[in-house]
């Protein structure tokens, strides 16, 4: 998950930077570019030069080179990271990044970044619990920051407490579970999802009550995955001693099953979905005694239970169509039995079972071992971790949001899935050969692409993606190794005319691969052996995903994340054409910069563009192209977050014949504003946005 990611990595003046540099090697180890930005007094601690040779890169502490007057621009920085790190982070830089203090490289760095940034405190013990150093943590949580808390252990001092830096290993662990989920990112985007967590209390008297054993760590990674999912959360949750995991869940405190009814119940109402994991209690007290219970010497207590509001038959009741609804069974015995009950009874769309009987499942562990049961299968899963379980449920839930957008939000006739490609292969430059193969890889592409099942939809014929792969071989050799380029360019037709637009268009000059006649093309997504069939589905998957931005906000997360995941494990079957760190313009490159969560308003764009925008343009012209100026907004947006991604361009690029011709009329203002943002974007081609200021 690490590999082609640039990471900033900042150490403070603490004790703890010795382990900066075993964080430097495993972050460079799993393929991470590596920049790292010491405070002055992280030098006394640990050398620059031992960082430098762990990293390949200089390190930075100052805002220029003394020597040769270099600027060490904390806003390029900014811009060219995924992620940022500090570790070790004192306390006094917790205070200054939490304050805006902007005195030293570091906190430029964080002040100007763009990425995501994780903070590992290290101090000492008594440092760690002053009120003022948790008042500069919650402050950065609130910002978005993700705070790796420490472990409790041997410090410095050789006291005994909380305030030891995160091991290495650890951080990496949590900067690829971002990261994964980061992959994720986006799948339940502009989604509201309701999230029941932990136990409920039913108070026998003020002072004791019924419970049980939850801790909610369960609910809570599942309410952080959907937070990292793009996903807006609300938290419904029992009493538990957790923090509240992501900056933006809106988290409500219950303590009853009562009070969780009234609260997810209301939650609901407006919500697309819930995931109710909280263990909540069947049966209260009938009463409640307003005084202690005193013991009495030789009697017994006798309660009188009622039961508890049953949430999920509430809410699987209410359920609307499109809302989803998802349900936890936590059985002793005949668990997918009573489960596939409760799946019916409750009008569940699937119910998570985990057993009492499975050692490391179930309650105050951090792993589990589930089963996700629906209507049609039961999927088992190994155990995990909590963190990883969540992943898994969140992925099952997008997919049916997935399903949903097929069949609600796309036009009858419209629903553009599975490829309707053309094929035509140029061998012009090959000479005095045997034109066999060549005939033969024309059919064997035509065959693949078009009969390849990449998705789990069918579709009519008409619904099919129209595309292009047009592939010209630039060399061949006997033993079957090829060079091209290729032209890849997907359409789009617009709803209610005969016109298609383009949703992408590529020239990749890197294509290399071996075929001999009569090979079988199959591809596998666990296993990457062919350069060849691998760049096909990776533009498979890419204009799957493109074209389902355009129907849905975001609704391509499925098959852009296929097209990723080939990316990250095709790097080393050749060519330039997957390397993260060779070009700007390749196709790691593009995938890389479209689920870059800095570049979303790509995504926004996508969708804004050409459903907003070219969906009604033939039906009312004005509002229709209003709203196509409107979608340049967020293309500049993007621009100008990270000015040196290659995505904006390459959309004004394949786009510019249709966005002169959108634009040869309506108000001069518009007009003018539209080619401001296109100058900035891509100046090169000016003297096509200088017609529509002319036209």
């Amino acid at each position: 998950m690490l590999k082609g990611k640039k990471i900033v990595l900042g150490i403070t003046g603490s004790i703890a930077a010795y382990k900066a540099a075993i964080l430097v090697r495993l972050l460079v180890k799993a393929g991470a570019e590596v920049q790292v930005v010491m405070t002055p007094s992280g030098k006394e601690f640990i050398s620059p030069l031992t960082l430098s040779t762990l990293s390949g890169n200089a390190v930075l502490s100052e805002f220029f080179n003394e020597r040769s007057g270099e600027w060490h621009s904390h806003v390029s920085l900014g811009l060219w990271a995924d992620a940022m790190i500090v570790a070790p982070a004192s306390a006094s830089t917790i205070a200054k990044m939490a304050t805006g203090v902007a005195d030293n490289l570091l906190i430029t760095t964080y002040l100007s970044m763009k990425a995501p940034v994780f903070i590992a405190p290290a101090m000492d013990l008594d440092m760690y619990a002053h009120p003022s150093t948790a008042r500069n943590l919650e402050q950065l949580k609130s910002y978005g920051n993700h705070i790796i808390e420490p472990a409790a252990g041997e410090l410095a001092s050789h006291l005994v407490g909380k305030g030891r830096m995160e091991e290495p290993e650890n951080i990496v662990r949590v900067l690829e579970e971002h990261f994964a989920g980061a992959a994720s990112t986006g799948a339940l985007a502009g989604r509201k999802i309701v999230i029941t967590a932990g136990p409920t209390y039913e108070k026998i008297d003020p002072v004791r009550f019924i419970g049980n054993y939850s801790s909610g760590k369960m609910g809570y990674a599942l309410a952080e995955e959907c937070a990292l999912a793009g996903a807006d959360v609300t938290l419904v949750s029992g009493p538990v001693s957790l923090p509240t995991p992501h900056a933006s869940i809106r988290r409500i405190d219950v303590e009853s099953a009562s009070e969780m009814y009234e609260a997810t119940r209301t939650a609901f109402a407006d919500a697309d979905g819930a995931i109710l994991c909280a263990a909540v209690a069947d049966f209260t007290p009938d009463t409640r005694a307003d005084e202690k219970i005193k013991r009495e010497k030789g009697s017994g207590l006798t309660l009188q239970l009622k039961p508890t509001p049953d949430i999920a038959a509430s809410l699987g009741a209410a359920k609307r169509p499109g809302q989803r609804l998802v349900g936890f069974a936590l059985e002793t015995n005949d668990a997918e039995a009573n489960a596939r009950q409760k799946l019916a009874k409750k009008n569940l769309d699937f119910i998570v079972l985990n057993s009492l009987e499975d050692k490391g499942a179930g309650f105050a562990v951090d792993t589990n071992k589930v089963t996700i049961i629906d209507a049609e299968k039961a999927t088992a899963y190994p155990l995990k971790s909590k963190r990883e379980v969540a992943r898994d449920i969140v992925k099952h839930l997008s997919t049916l949001f997935v399903s949903l957008l097929l069949l609600m939000l796309v036009p009858a006739g419209l629903q553009a899935q599975e490829l309707k490609a053309n094929i035509t292969l140029n061998t012009e430059k090959i000479q005095g050969t045997n034109t066999e193969v060549f005939d033969v890889l024309k059919t064997s592409l035509d065959e693949f692409i078009n009969n390849t099942s990449w998705t789990e939809y069918e579709f009519e014929e008409h619904e099919r993606i129209a595309c292009n792969f047009s592939l010209v071989v630039e060399s061949y050799s006997d033993d079957g190794s090829f060079e091209c380029s290729l032209m890849v360019q997907s359409l789009r037709p617009i709803y209610g005319s005969s016109y298609s637009t383009p949703v992408f268009k590529y020239q990749d000059n890197d294509v290399q691969f071996k075929y001999m006649a009569y090979d079988r093309l199959e591809y596998k997504e666990d296993n990457l052996d062919n350069n060849l069939t691998a760049i096909i589905a990776f533009y498979a998957y890419l204009i799957l995903g493109l074209d389902m931005d355009t129907m849905g906000e975001l609704g391509g997360t499925e098959f852009l994340n296929k097209a990723q995941n080939i990316a990250n494990g095709a790097q080393s079957l050749g060519g330039t054409g997957w390397q993260s760190s060779t070009s700007t313009r390749n196709r790691f490159t593009i995938i890389d910069d479209y689920m870059n969560s800095a570049l979303l308003p790509v995504r926004q764009m996508m969708y804004a563009y050409h459903r907003k925008g070219f969906d009604i343009m033939f039906r009312e012209a004005d509002k229709g192209r209003a709203e196509i100026a409107k979608s340049l907004e967020l293309l500049k947006q993007a621009y100008q977050d990270r000015p040196l991604a290659y995505l904006p361009k390459l959309f004004t690029e394949y786009k510019q014949e249709e966005l002169v011709n959108i634009f040869s009329q309506g108000p001069v203002k518009e007009r003018k504003a539209v080619v401001e943002i296109l100058s900035e974007i891509n100046p090169s081609l000016s003297s096509s946005w200088d017609k529509i200021s002319t036209i």
